[in-house]
C-alpha cells in the first residue's frame, strides 16, 4: 500500500532517522511542514526557523525541507507556513509555487482572537487568490472556527482548502477565548459543524490528532471508527488525508496513529488506500514513485 504521512515537523538533523522509521512502518512519503519550535522572539507566532519582519510578521524558512526533498525526492515533500502580513507575500509565493517539492501553502489564522476577527473579515483574500492562481492547495490550522470558512470557500471554488487536525478546538488556541466558545469547540458535537463544511467540493479533511480530540482512549482507538465513518460520508474518502503529526503527538506511537487505521476491519481495501495514501498524491499533485499502480 502506498501510505503518505500528510504532515510531520521534521527538524535538523532528523532526515535519516526519519527515514528508518518510515522504512520500518511501511510509509512510503512524508509532507513536511518544517518546525524547529518557538525562538527567541516567543509567542506562538514565532515558529522557526525564521525570522522576524520589521512590521511584525514572520517569513519562515525550510532548509531541512528542501534538503529532504532534494537528497530523497520520493520520499519526501514539504508545505510552506505563510504569514499574510508578509510585505512580500506574492513574491514569496510565487518562489514557493516553482518549487518543484513544495505541495501546499498552510496558514494559521487564528493565533489571536484580533486575528480570527480579521479572518472573519476577510483578510486572507489576497493569500487565498494568489494561492489559487499558484495552484497550490492551503492547509488551514482553525480549530474551533471552521465555520468562518464557507465565504472563502464560496469566493475561491478553485482552490483546495485542507482543513487541518479534524477542524475540532484545541485548547488555549486562541488565548483568551470565551470560556463558553472554548469549551463548545473543544467537545466532540462540534464535528458535526466540521461535516457541514463537506457541501463544498473543494474543502478537504486531514485526519490528525483525532485520538485527543475525540478522546479514544489507547490503541486501536475503536471510538474513533464511527466518527470516522461519518467524515468518510460528508466528505467521501477521496477529499480525507491521513497525517499523523507525530512530532508534536509525544505520548502515542507512530506505529499506533498508522496501524489503527491499516487495521481497522471496519474500512475496506479501497477506503484505507485513499485515506492513507490516494487522497493525499491526488490533492497535492504529488505522483507515487516510479507511477506505482494500484494493487488488485
Amino acid at each position: 500500500m502506498d501510505i503518505v504521512d500528510a504532515q510531520l515537523h521534521v527538524s535538523r538533523g532528523r532526515i535519516q532517522p526519519t527515514l528508518e522509521a518510515m522504512d520500518a512502518l511501511g510509509i512510503r512519503s512524508v509532507l513536511i511542514d518544517e518546525l524547529w519550535g518557538n525562538g527567541q522572539f516567543g509567542g506562538s507566532t514565532y515558529l522557526e526557523p525564521g525570522y522576524a519582519l520589521p512590521n511584525g510578521g514572520w517569513r519562515v524558512a525550510w532548509p531541512t525541507a528542501e534538503q529532504a526533498s532534494i537528497l530523497h525526492p520520493d520520499r519526501f515533500s514539504y508545505l510552506v507556513r505563510i504569514d499574510r502580513r508578509d510585505p512580500q507575500l506574492v513574491e514569496l509565493m510565487r518562489v514557493v509555487g516553482s518549487s518543484p517539492h513544495a505541495r501546499a501553502f498552510r496558514v494559521l489564522p487564528v493565533w489571536t482572537l484580533e486575528e480570527a476577527a480579521a479572518f472573519a473579515a476577510g483578510a486572507y483574500e489576497q493569500l487565498f487568490a494568489e494561492a489559487e492562481c499558484i495552484g497550490l492547495p492551503v492547509c488551514v490550522f482553525i480549530p474551533g472556527f471552521v465555520e468562518l470558512l464557507p465565504p472563502y470557500l464560496e469566493r475561491f471554488p478553485e482552490l483546495t482548502f485542507i482543513v487541518d487536525h479534524c477542524g475540532m478546538g484545541f485548547p488555549n488556541i486562541p488565548p483568551h477565548r470565551p470560556q463558553q466558545e472554548q469549551q463548545k469547540a473543544c467537545e466532540p458535537d462540534y464535528f458535526d459543524e466540521v461535516l457541514r463544511i463537506a457541501a463544498w467540493p473543494n474543502a478537504a479533511l486531514k485526519w490528525s490528532h483525532a485520538q485527543h480530540l475525540f478522546r479514544a482512549g489507547h490503541y486501536p482507538y475503536a471510538p474513533l471508527r464511527p466518527i470516522l465513518r461519518c467524515a468518510i460520508q460528508a466528505f467521501g474518502v477521496e477529499r480525507i488525508m491521513w497525517a499523523s503529526d507525530k512530532t508534536v503527538i509525544l505520548d502515542q506511537r507512530w506505529s499506533d496513529m498508522l496501524f489503527c487505521l491499516r487495521d481497522d476491519p471496519e474500512l475496506s481495501r479501497d477506503e484505507k488506500e485513499w485515506i492513507l495514501g490516494r487522497s493525499a498524491r491526488t490533492i497535492l499533485r504529488w505522483p507515487a514513485p516510479g507511477g506505482e499502480k494500484r494493487k488488485a
